[in-house]
């Protein structure tokens, strides 16, 4: 899996991280566009896709996903970022 390509999303990065910390209204709505394109797929592929993208972003994981949360992504459910991301 080649993990999700952030090419297109430009500067909607820029700003998301302040001496504040993350701007979780601003992250969520990248994460709005990366989740259906998880839709689906095993939880290994999930995980891998949301560390690849966190990692992408310089984002600080939750120590652990909740398997709710990792289901919820399969259905096609809307996840909150929050869900695993840390200081939101």
């Amino acid at each position: 899996m080649a993990g999700f390509d952030l090419g297109g999303l430009g500067d909607a990065v820029g700003g998301l991280l302040s001496g504040k910390g993350l701007d979780g209204n601003a992250l969520q709505g990248l994460w709005e566009q990366v989740q259906p394109t998880l839709k689906g797929l095993d939880t290994d592929q999930i995980l891998d896709t949301i560390g690849e993208w966190a990692k992408n972003l310089n984002l600080p994981l939750v120590k652990d996903i909740p398997d709710s949360t990792i289901e919820d992504i399969k259905k096609g459910a809307k996840v909150p970022v929050k869900d695993f991301i840390k200081g939101l």
